[in-house]
């Protein structure tokens, strides 16, 4: 009889077992048998998660061994990544080990970045206190909330804290809105949820820099959806053309990169559209139907208002267009005719950071491109995400304190002045705080966010931190904002932690997630989100009566009763009962699974997520929800949005002086990019690229060294920061491949290793972000913000290389 080790150690077990009843006590040796099993024999148990190192929202299953943690896998239930991960999920793990962890709260002992430890109960008290003080002075607009990349319930508990005590400081500091449609989109169809790409039923699509195999929104579910464009035999092998200034990984295995200057992509855009329109390659009937401003028009005013077409053919010639972009005119008529005639086509748009000075009318001629195809709301062009039938918290009370502070100013001038379309500046911060001999804020709270090595003008921000009298970080690790605060409250990490994510990008279909602690906190930590249930109890009056809550998981479990409750979608399930399910709703007939919500609930816990695939609105009248009802290339929205600024004392004037509007006139509201007159290069020749790795998680991931050891493999890199240099480039530097150089801007310079990559332009140098500990390339770029989105400029510094 063939016994496993498992099987002897669970029979020497019993055996001891069965001994000891009969005597009715275990010797020592039996109680080490006993041991011995229950060590060879944990319990297992597999704990569905969410991936929280990048906006994708992979679904997890994490292994534990008697509770401790002990592996990562992906869940094959969950719809975004169907069971597989890209490297940066496995990291979760260090980032939950790491030995550098906050063992507990730590208040500020005399000077900035020394510290003691500190009770919960105390640091809370001390917390309440001040901004209880604060509030009675009339001072509750002077709080500061900075988060950074996060989405769902925790982004509605920390905006509602804010609107409940009384400010308008809410801001976030992130390259990345997915829970928000991109302004454009929303300026041209009116949506008010953001598009989904249905990128795997695609025969066709032209990427604007989307990293879709990197560092994109979804880089794993993208991954999955570029595996099935590319697979032929049940089909027509799709085809796939990056513009891209680095030849990236998604560049690499596109069937064609297009290599451009940073910057230009509106151009190269509207150049595509001069050839198709040129040679009628675009979708005349849904243009006619489904569009307005395509051709000149009469306003209400009996205005003659140039449309589109006459834009775009007497401003957008080949020649002045391949002169900007830097991309010839044959690959410029090549992809105008393929987009024009392979079907179904799509145009991506969704670089991440801002395309340029003018990021929003960039976007706009990028997304031109899809009402020109025809390809909005047909299967394999565009869709727009459904909105999560989520059961709305109560509203917020506010008393008259909380109102008079919540009407001030905000103090990064969104929403007003040159800002007018920005929910966010956070560029602009660093400024207002060293604006006036005091600080305008009187207490900050971190949460989710470094500045203070992810920002470009960390410096100034760390100057201003330093006048704050009172900062609160919620970072689990001593990072270089944490440091400067007064108060740490260490959150747990994701996997300790009751947590949720809602999926509003990319995917096309409507997903909640929800996460249970995975295991028990390592360290003295709390969730920061009952934290702030917490603070709004401990403050009392209207902010205890906002949060009804008494802990976050009954945030997330009211929360979900209204998918429950709408009769529609379903808990995540294997694949053949997901197909049954899915073609009867599609015929009409939907039955629940559950008897009860408490049995929805737990359902939900344990396959990790509810999803709707058949309930997205897929008629194009669902899809055009401006005021006209089609697709506008003359945006009235962004007109109404201007016009009723400046009718109001005057506050869009800087906004429109900003854009340079008072010299565009009416082609503010088209898809106008200005091509650039030829300059000198000057005393800094070179333009600098900043990129992504897909192995580097948000933030940085300095305490994930797997990660960091995870090579570039384009250029054989890992560990530390680099700059990529073209052979050609170097050559004329004398410089070869590992030598350290300068790399120097009018901001600033940096020590880095050179590696010589011929898929970096020979006028351009690339330097990835969070590409390893050392030298932060956030001290060569400027500290600019697009003025619609209020974004950082990432790409628009120019920089010299000299050899050390």
């Amino acid at each position: 009889m063939r016994v496993t080790r498992r099987g002897f150690l669970g029979a020497l077990g019993g055996t001891a077992g069965a001994a000891a009843l009969v005597r009715g006590t275990l010797t020592q040796a039996e109680q080490a048998g006993a041991d011995l099993t229950r060590w060879a024999t944990p319990e297992e148990v597999l704990v569905p998660s969410i991936c929280q190192q990048c906006p994708g929202g992979c679904g997890l299953l994490v292994r534990t061994l008697d509770g401790q943690v002990a592996g990562i896998s992906g869940n094959p239930l969950h719809p975004i990544n169907r069971g597989t991960l890209c490297p940066k999920a496995f990291g979760g793990l260090q980032a939950l080990s790491d030995p550098d962890r906050l063992k507990g709260p730590m208040a500020r002992d005399g000077e900035r970045g020394r510290f003691r430890p500190i009770a919960w109960d105390e640091a809370l008290s001390m917390v309440t206190a001040r901004l209880s003080d604060l509030r009675a002075k009339g001072l509750s607009h002077t709080v500061a909330i900075l988060g950074g990349q996060y989405r769902g319930y925790r982004d509605m508990l920390w905006r509602r804290f804010a609107e409940a005590y009384g400010t308008p400081n809410y801001i976030r500091v992130r390259c990345l809105p997915p829970e928000k449609p991109a302004l454009a989109h929303r300026l041209m169809q009116g949506v008010t949820t953001p598009l989904g790409y249905d990128l795997a039923e695609a025969q066709f699509i032209l990427s604007f820099g989307a990293g879709l195999l990197e560092a994109w929104l979804g880089p794993v579910h993208a991954s999955q959806a570029f595996a099935r464009l590319r697979r032929s035999g049940e089909r027509p092998r799709g085809r796939f053309v990056q513009v891209d200034p680095r030849g990236s990984a998604t560049a690499v295995k596109a069937d064609r990169w297009v290599p451009i200057v940073p910057g230009t992509d509106g151009i190269l855009a509207l150049g595509i559209a001069n050839a198709m329109i040129r040679e009628g390659l675009y979708d005349q009937e849904f243009v006619a139907t489904h569009a307005s401003g395509f051709e000149d028009w009469t306003d209400g005013a009996g205005r003659r208002l140039s449309g589109f077409k006459n834009l775009v053919l007497n401003e957008y010639g080949l020649l002045s267009v391949s002169a900007a972009t830097g991309v010839p005119v044959k690959t410029i008529l090549e992809i105008a005719r393929d987009l024009g005639t392979i079907k179904p086509a799509l145009v991506v748009g969704e670089r991440g950071p801002a395309y340029g000075s003018d990021d929003l009318h960039t976007r706009m001629a990028i997304h031109s491109l899809n009402a020109l195809i025809g390809n909005i709301g047909v299967k394999g062009g565009l869709l727009i995400q459904g909105d999560l039938p989520l059961a709305p918290p109560p509203p917020v009370q506010q008393d008259d304190a909380a109102r008079r502070g919540a009407a001030q100013p905000r103090l990064d001038g969104a929403g007003q002045g040159e800002y007018l379309l920005a929910s966010d500046v956070p560029q602009a911060l660093p400024g207002q705080l060293l604006k006036e001999s005091s600080s305008p804020v009187n207490a900050l709270f971190l949460f989710a966010t470094n500045p203070l090595a992810n920002h470009p003008a960390k410096e100034a921000f760390a100057e201003g931190m330093k006048r704050i009298p009172f900062i609160v970080s919620f970072s689990p690790f001593l990072d270089e904002s944490s440091s400067m605060a007064d108060l740490i409250l260490p959150d747990h990490t994701y996997l300790e932690r009751w947590q949720d994510d809602q999926v509003t990008h990319l995917a096309g279909f409507t997903c909640f997630s929800v996460a249970q602690p995975a295991a028990a906190p390592l360290r003295q930590t709390r969730n920061a989100a009952d934290v702030v249930l917490q603070l709004a109890k401990a403050l009392g009056g209207s902010l205890r009566e906002s949060f009804p809550w008494d802990k976050y998981e009954d945030v997330l479990y009211e929360g979900a009763r209204g998918l429950y409750d709408a009769g529609r979608g379903y808990v995540v399930s294997v694949h053949t009962e997901e197909s049954l399910r899915k073609i009867l709703e599609r015929q009409g007939y939907w039955t629940p699974e559950f008897e009860s919500y408490d049995d929805f609930w737990d359902a939900l816990g344990k396959r990790g997520a509810w999803w709707d695939p058949t309930g997205l609105p897929v008629s194009r009248k669902a899809l055009l929800r401006t005021p006209s009802g089609r697709f506008e290339f003359y945006s009235t929205g962004l007109k109404r949005l201007v016009d009723e600024a400046v009718r109001r004392e005057g506050k869009g004037e800087a906004f429109v002086r900003a854009l340079g509007g008072r010299d565009r006139g009416d082609l503010l509201y088209l898809p106008a990019v200005a091509i650039p007159s030829p300059a000198e290069p000057g005393a800094f020749p070179l333009r600098l690229n900043s990129y992504r790795l897909m192995s580097r998680p948000q933030g940085g991931g300095r305490n994930q060294p797997w990660l960091l050891e995870q090579p570039a493999v384009h250029v054989r890199a890992s560990w530390e920061g680099w700059v990529e240099i073209h052979p050609k480039t170097a050559a004329g530097l004398g410089v070869r491949d590992g030598d350290q150089v300068w790399v120097e801007s009018p901001k600033g310079r940096i020590r880095l290793k050179a590696k010589l990559y011929a898929g970096t332009p020979r006028d351009i140098v690339q330097i990835p972000l969070f590409g390893g500990p050392g030298p932060n390339p956030n001290d060569l770029i400027a500290n600019e913000a697009d003025p619609f989105r209020g974004f950082g400029l990432l790409n628009t510094t120019r920089v010299r290389i000299t050899k050390v």
